[in-house]
């Protein structure tokens, strides 16, 4: 390839490697989302279990793909271009990736994942493509000279990515980093919107060189390496499977669904699988929407008003619903016939976009149609959902979000043309309720002066309450072992504040106050252990006190609270995680939403500072996901190793 000259060219590169990434990543998940979801679909127990774990593999990977999809985000901002979420339709026309980069949609057999392993391949490395995937003969020319933008031939993605990076480096050699560097750092992504590990802004050519190594090595590994990277993780899967077909020849890990699938009448030629029974017809369409609706909502988070608004990570929240129903709508049209001309064959999700634009006009109108759209889909949601119960929670959650932008396009017509922080709004927003139900047995003790209460699902054997108070709690004790008469009703309230998990509770008969919310909601990092919780806590939509220890081993039988399992399980994690830069929140305290994800981290939305065990501040912010498998490697937050591990968990 020859290195691009020019700002024009090399935002062209850029494009092609977003599309690149942005393809892989469909095409790998259709792949996951065809896979058998139970041993009574033809698979023994070994089978099943590795499947699944085939499964959450190529998940993995392709959220490494949408990670590398936001750092080429980041390098067309960086240069000042717009972000590019489009893509062309599956299955990709020749001519617009060289011709031996060719990229369908088909079901996880023996020949996709050769073709998987042959586009992860690194340049040293001889691999065989997959015959299915017929190749047409040309070659790409890019001609010197020219202002307009060409498209170069590569052999592999990784030597794209060493093309990109040798054009920042001539074009910073020519112009200087200030000239080539122009666009602004405050509307790239970052961790603190996505939890992709490794998702920085772009600032300079270090930072440059940094994205395009941490691309190539996780695609086709490292020069001492390629364990760990997509071409290896590929390879173990292949290596799995022989195994298991030389055992058993019938063995099929997936399910018969479509290849090439189409949700509109055949034009071009080519086999094709146009997608018309229903129910599976309806849903495709419902499963469309919401993806065209997520890429809309990637490609508004960039633009400078949401991050003066402050709503940039509430939008960012609802791009990921998006992608959840996305999931959870695929992994459906699996199991659904797709077209009585082609019996036995299932549905797929055809991923299709449609060529409206993703941009919006200005802040207020993308907030109305925002609002008018994602209440299109809830409704949508809603009326499938008496067969697909599974997309209940989601019709209910996408009408909060309608409710959310109607909100803040209320409030930017008030404001004009100012754009200030809007109401943080959240979706879908949380009903006050009764106090959650006590985790475990629960003994109560009165005296005159107060009533004391002790959860035992909830102690994590701090040992506040015995060493603070051991005239009231008397250790060891058979029997009765709370005396609340043995301290005055504020030393009782002063012990139960001190109680991190909530156990203890002290309601006062006297006239005094009772505890009342902090000035400062704080989530502590214990060594090794849970998450200190204090603030006026609403967990999982119920009313849950001040203070909670929540798991983040992943262990707990009795999640999302702590119950010590974290011990015999020899969890190991520091107290002490990095500071990150953060600037002072104008408001520190109010609720503090503590929602459980099913499978997945737990997401918190509210003011709140993390601290470490030794109380230095890690990181000020109102909305983040805590990691709660245990797997993360930047706890304490989610990093979406869960879906690798294969966390199993309750949540919304």
């Amino acid at each position: 390839m020859t290195p691009a000259h020019h700002r024009e060219q090399l935002n062209n590169m850029l494009c092609e490697a977003a599309e690149i990434e942005h393809s892989l990543m469909c095409t790998y998940l259709y792949a996951a989302f065809s896979v058998k979801q139970s041993t009574a679909e033809d698979l023994s127990e070994e089978e099943f279990a590795a499947v699944q774990r085939w499964r959450r593999e190529i998940i993995a990977v392709a959220v490494d793909e949408m990670l590398h999809l936001s750092l080429v985000s980041n390098l067309i901002a960086c240069i000042g271009e717009r972000p590019h979420y489009r893509r062309f339709n599956f299955p990709i026309s020749s001519g617009l990736f060289p011709a031996d980069v060719a990229v369908a949609l088909a079901p996880l057999d023996m020949a996709t994942l050769d073709h998987f392993v042959y586009l992860e391949r690194p340049h040293s490395v001889e691999e065989r493509d997959a015959a299915r995937y017929e190749k047409s003969s040309f070659k790409r020319v890019l001609p010197t000279g020219r202002l307009m933008a060409f498209s170069d031939d590569y052999t592999t993605v990784g030597e794209l990515y060493q093309c990109i990076l040798d054009s920042f480096r001539y074009l910073v050699n020519e112009y200087g980093e200030e000239a080539v560097f122009v666009g602004r750092g405050d509307t790239q992504l970052s961790m603190r919107e996505f939890a992709l590990d490794g998702l920085h802004p772009v600032l300079n050519l270090a930072d440059v060189e940094s994205v395009i190594n941490r691309i190539v090595s996780q695609g086709e590994g490292s020069t001492e390496s390629v364990a760990g990277s997509h071409y290896g993780r590929f390879c173990a899967i292949r290596q799995e499977w022989r195994a298991f077909e030389a055992a058993r020849p019938d063995f099929r890990p997936a399910r018969p669904v479509a290849e090439n699938p189409i949700m509109r009448s055949q034009v071009a030629a080519g086999a094709r699988v146009h997608i018309v029974a229903e129910p599976a017809a309806s849903l495709l369409d419902l499963g469309n929407a919401c993806y065209g609706l997520m890429l809309r909502l990637l490609g508004l988070m960039n633009d400078r008003w949401l991050v003066q608004a402050q709503i940039r990570p509430a939008v960012a929240r609802q791009s990921l619903t998006m992608m959840h129903a996305v999931t959870e709508i695929a992994t459906l049209l699996t199991g659904l016939p797709a077209n009585p001309e082609h019996p036995g064959v299932n549905a797929g999700l055809t991923f299709t976009v449609s060529r409206a634009a993703l941009s919006f006009v200005d802040p207020a109108s993308a907030c109305s149609v925002l609002g008018e759209r994602n209440a299109a889909i809830a409704e949508r949601l809603q009326r499938f959902a008496a067969d697909f119960p599974s997309l209940q929670a989601l019709a209910d959650t996408l009408n909060g979000f309608a409710s959310a932008w109607r909100d803040w396009g209320a409030a930017l017509h008030g404001a004009g043309e100012t754009v200030a922080p809007l109401p943080a709004a959240v979706a879908p927003s949380q009903p006050a309720a009764a106090p959650a139900p006590a985790s475990g047995k629960v003994e109560t003790a009165h005296c005159d002066a107060a009533t004391v209460s002790f959860d035992h699902g909830r102690c994590i054997h701090a040992r506040q309450c015995v060493m603070g108070e051991p005239g009231v709690f008397v250790a060891n004790k058979p029997g009765e072992w709370i005396y609340p008469a043995e301290a005055s009703a504020e030393r009782l309230v002063r012990i139960a504040i001190a109680c991190p998990s909530g156990a203890i509770q002290v309601t006062r008969h006297d006239g005094g106050d009772d505890e009342t919310a902090p000035l400062v909601n704080q989530i502590r990092v214990r060594e090794n252990g849970p998450l200190a919780v204090h603030g006026e806590l609403n967990t999982a939509g119920n009313s849950d006190g001040y203070r909670a220890t929540l798991c983040r081993c992943g262990q707990s039988q009795n999640k999302p609270y702590c119950d010590g399992s974290h011990g015999p399980a020899g969890f190991t994690a520091s107290g002490e995680p990095a500071t990150r830069p953060s600037e002072p929140l104008p408001v520190r305290n109010g609720m503090l939403q503590l929602r459980p994800q099913k499978n997945g981290p737990l997401l918190v939305l509210g003011n709140t500072e993390i601290l470490s065990g030794t109380g230095r501040t890690v990181d000020r912010l109102s909305e983040t996901r805590l990691c709660r498998c245990g797997q993360s490697k930047n706890k304490p937050f989610c990093d979406n190793s869960h879906l690798a591990a294969g966390f199993v968990a309750d949540g919304e």
